[in-house]
């Protein structure tokens, strides 16, 4: 029996995506003097942040590039950041039929919290795992794992609902059910790939599997 449902963030539950590009058009343009095509950008979504600039960047800028990206994301949020159309009520809904909920994130927490406190879903949530939290990241289990042993629920009562490939391949990894989202904003087609156990259009129709 299923017993909780974890959630990533950025693009599952909040809409970042004009956010993601205009700081990390910034910090290409402002820094490398590079122009990165958007398809490109969105194809290093659910990836680590510090990962993503050192493929850009040389391995020694890749910290200097994260932090020059955190400040322009951080001082950007109320401009861009704006919920998944459905996610506060499919939150509530979840909530009232008794699942434990989390948030397994990529994001440094100080960002995840911003975020969430702007979309205004921070109060579901019964656990958090940011980036800060793990040494070890998606797409390896060990977040998703985290979270569950502060719930203390096995994998087979878990769900992990994510929109990336590192979602995804986490999720198996970590062997609990996973849900891919077909709003992604990176390749459906790469998502689908990965072969979760449930695919959904809307965030809403979790709410038909659970």
């Amino acid at each position: 029996m299923i017993r909780a449902i974890l959630f990533d963030l950025d693009g599952t539950l909040i809409d970042s995506t004009e956010l993601i590009l205009v700081s990390f058009n910034y910090v290409m343009k402002e820094y490398l003097q590079k122009e990165v095509p958007e398809e490109e950008i969105r194809n290093l979504f659910g990836i680590p942040l510090r990962k993503q600039m050192a493929l850009f960047g040389t391995e020694g800028r890749a910290d200097e590039l994260v932090e020059r990206y955190r400040e322009h994301n951080l001082q950007n949020h109320e401009k861009y950041l704006k919920p998944i159309k459905g996610a506060k009520e499919t939150l509530a809904a979840l909530k009232e039929k008794g699942y434990l909920l989390g948030i397994v994130t990529s994001k440094k927490e100080d960002a995840a919290r911003l975020g969430m406190q702007i979309c205004q879903i921070e109060s579901f949530f019964d656990v958090f795992v940011f980036s800060d939290d793990v040494t070890i990241h998606k797409p390896e289990p060990e977040p998703i794992l985290h979270a569950l042993r502060q719930l203390k629920v096995s994998p087979k009562e878990a769900v992990y609902v994510g929109d990336s490939t590192y979602d995804i391949i986490s999720g198996k990894k970590a062997r609990v059910e996973t849900v891919g989202v077909g709003y992604t904003p990176v390749s459906r087609e790469a998502l689908k790939a990965t072969n979760p156990d449930h695919w959904i259009e809307e965030i809403t129709e979790i709410l038909e599997i659970y």
